[in-house]
């Protein structure tokens, strides 16, 4: 009995392993596709698609806001603490 539940675990760890490393191919190779076409660097834009976006999540990549909305907001934030 113990063996089986091993070999079940085994198998489901395995199958979480091959759908992240899915998810991370497919972003990536739709993130170059992207980049074929437009010849701009996708990396510095937000993410074209969910699943773009959900690689991007995966590995760790954020891209921040460029024009510096939340930063300016955060800035106001701390003005009214010092009030």
């Amino acid at each position: 009995m113990a063996g089986i539940l091993i070999v079940l675990a085994a198998i489901f760890a395995a199958g979480i392993a091959v759908g992240v490393i899915l998810i991370i191919s497919i972003g990536i190779r739709r993130e170059e596709r992207d980049f074929s076409m437009t010849g701009r660097v996708s990396v510095t834009r937000p993410a074209p698609g969910r699943v773009s976006h959900g690689a991007r999540s995966i590995v760790g990549l954020y891209v921040r806001d460029r024009d510096g909305a939340q930063a300016r907001a955060a800035l106001v934030r701390r003005q009214d603490l010092l009030v």
